[in-house]
């Protein structure tokens, strides 16, 4: 039984693994209003959504997701405003199950890290997939294959 990254663009630790995958998907460049403050904000190319899955097989220990920046977009703060991410894991056949996890007030660029604390310990076979919402919108996703 083993974790295996899968469907992840950019910087992965592709491959199998007896204890944990790890996937980086790009976050595409937007620009939106932040509710707030009323203020028009621009997310460069530059960031990524990074998912993290710790256990053995098909048993989960952790769950996270972060998101992180580089070069212009690392320098600008703020860019994240009302950031959500949803953990969710379908079987195979194709039942769901999604964890909401509360917004992060604000805006920021750095510190945003999330655990999924109601991942169930044990899954089937299936898909986990970690989503990334910044003022309601869905902007990237990054999920992991599970298998037995």
């Amino acid at each position: 039984m083993t974790l295996a990254a899968a469907g992840v663009l950019g910087v992965t630790s592709a491959g199998a693994a007896q204890a944990s995958a790890y996937g980086a998907s790009p976050i595409a460049p937007f620009s939106y209003t932040d509710a707030t403050s009323g203020l028009t904000r621009s997310v460069p190319y530059g960031c990524v959504l990074i998912h993290k899955i710790s256990g053995t097989g098909t048993s989960i220990t952790a769950q996270t997701a972060t998101v992180d920046c580089a070069g212009v977009a690392a320098m600008r703060n703020g860019l994240f405003c009302d950031v959500r991410v949803d953990f969710t894991y379908t079987d195979l056949t194709g039942r769901s199950e999604t964890h909401h996890k509360a917004s992060l007030p604000g805006c920021r660029t750095l510190g945003i890290r999330l655990t999924n604390t109601d991942m169930p310990d044990e899954v089937d076979a299936g898909r986990a997939c970690a989503t990334l919402y910044v003022a309601r919108e869905r902007r990237a996703s990054s999920c992991h294959v599970i298998s037995g």
